[in-house]
Formats: C-alpha cells, structure tokens, sequence
C-alpha cells in the first residue's frame, strides 16, 4: 500500500537520476586510478615498496578520504535545513532540502562503487552485506524520501570518515615525520565519532524512528494514502536500527583497545597497532557509513 506504484519507488528515481549518477559512478574508478598513480609519485619508496593488499587498501581508502570530504556538502545542507526549522527536526518527510539533492545521487554512487570494490578485492561477507546495506538505504531515501534526516546520515555521519582514513593510511606509511599528524587524526576522529555518530545518531535516530512510526500509523487508519509506501518505510526502519547499532558495537570495540592501550603501554607503536586494529575489525569502511 502506499500512494506511490512500484515504479515510481524503484524504478523512477534511478531514470531519473542516472545522467547524474553514471558519470560520479564513473568518478570513483578515475579517482582510485589516479590515487594508484599519484601515492607512488607523492609518497614514492614508502608507498612502492608496501606489500600489493596494502597498497590496494591505501589507494581504496584514499577514494573514501574523497567522499568523506564531497559529503561535508550534505552536512552543510543538514544544518542549513535544521536552523531553518529553528533546530527542530520536522517531519515533512517529502520536502526536499535546498542543494541536497546532487549529494543524494553522490552517495549512492559511491555505494554502488563500494559494492564492487567489495568483489573485485573479495573482502568478507559482513563488509558485502555492509556495502549492499548502504546503497539500499541511500537509494530507497532518494524516492526523495526524508532529506532533513537523509542528509544527517550521509553528510554529518562521513565527516569522521576521511580522517579515520587518512590515519589508517598515514599509520601504513610508516613515515616517521607525519605520524603526529596520524595522531592528530585519530584524536579528530574519536571527537567526531562519539559526537555525531554515537550521540547525535542516536538522538537523530530516536526522532527520525518516532516519526516514521507516526506517519506509519496515520497512514493505517487514512487508508495507505499518506506515505509513498509502506514496505520502503519498513526496510529502512530495519537499515536504520542496524547503522545505528553498529555505531555502539564500534563504539565499546574502540573503547576497549583505548583502555587496553593505555593499561598496557603508552607507546606510540602501542597506539599504532591499536588504532590500525580498530579499524581493521570494526570501522575499516564504516558508513562510508558506508552510512544511509
């Protein structure tokens, strides 16, 4: 039920978009070329001479260090809307917010750009289902369906990304001279990580669930006239809830190796072997996210 057709929740907004789409889809594979190129050139010996995955994850992280700074856009636009609703989060789910819209196309490229990143190197099952995950929610959100909630997950959420990222790569260099800025990068991340993905995700969560769940009800008893359909809306509470709590696993895994760090030794080989081994098991490609 709802007041949309099939087509016009799956199909259309893919015609739509597509003449935006397929060239940012195509992007992606032109940046991870060029950063295979322009690492070697820029970092030259410490970057050639690093084992062939590592230097695969570099260049891929170097693509999520990009999109994390192409969505500082949706960010922007996510706090342009909230203070025009006078820090309020709304509930006109259909109302589309000013400039957001070429970040909403972006977003699910780079997904879709993930998923085949995600083959092509044949990482684990969870980080496929990840990546698959991702581009569903961003895609059943560009209906355009909740731009005031969309943006915060897809804008705010990927401002952590790029300096996670760029400390993972920094960390496998090994270059001795900019390891304080790795560090300065991990300590940027951990703020930005508990502030916006933590505890304004849960808050954001909180509001865009109870809202849903509203609009879910009024639609009931209006008769299945009042959201464009009922299943999207279902499959993007369970996404939802699924980012979310991913967010708090990360959270107690990053916890726990900080405390054991600093319980066992205050060494910077220490907090590097830690760091590197958050992201390895837990944030690797995190919402990039990885994100909706």
């Amino acid at each position: 039920m709802g007041n949309s057709t099939a087509y016009d929740i799956y199909i259309a907004p893919f015609l739509r978009d597509f003449h935006v789409f397929f060239p940012i889809f195509l992007s992606w594979f032109v940046v991870q070329w060029a950063a295979s190129h322009l690492l070697g050139f820029l970092f030259g010996p410490p970057f050639k001479r690093l084992p062939k995955e590592k230097r695969e994850d570099v260049i891929v992280r170097s693509v999520s260090v990009c999109n994390g700074l192409l969505m500082t856009g949706a960010a922007v636009c996510f706090l342009h809307d909230l203070r025009q609703n006078n820090f309020v989060f709304h509930n006109d789910q259909y109302r589309e917010v000013p400039g957001y819209r070429f970040f909403r196309i972006a977003i699910v490229s780079y997904f879709a750009w993930d998923i085949v990143v995600c083959h092509v190197y044949k990482w684990s099952f969870i980080w496929k289902v990840h990546a698959v995950a991702s581009f569903t929610g961003a895609y059943l959100l560009s209906f355009p369906f909740s731009d005031h909630y969309g943006s915060y997950f897809t804008g705010m959420f990927e401002l952590s990304n790029s300096p996670l990222h760029l400390s993972s790569i920094l960390r496998t260099l090994e270059i001795s001279s900019l390891l304080p800025f790795a560090t300065a990068m991990e300590g940027l991340f951990a703020i930005l990580f508990v502030c916006v993905r933590v505890v304004g995700g849960s808050i954001v969560t909180a509001s865009w669930l109870k809202h849903t769940y509203m609009n879910l009800v009024a639609n009931y008893y209006a008769g299945g006239t009042l959201v464009h359909g009922e299943v999207p809306l279902l499959i993007s509470i369970v996404l939802i809830v699924i980012i979310q709590t991913l967010q708090y696993i990360w959270f107690v895994e990053i916890v726990k190796r900080v405390m054991a760090m600093f319980g066992i030794s205050f060494s910077s080989s220490s907090a590097s072997s830690s760091c590197s081994s958050i992201e390895g098991d837990a944030v690797k490609k995190c919402v990039k996210a990885k994100q909706v």
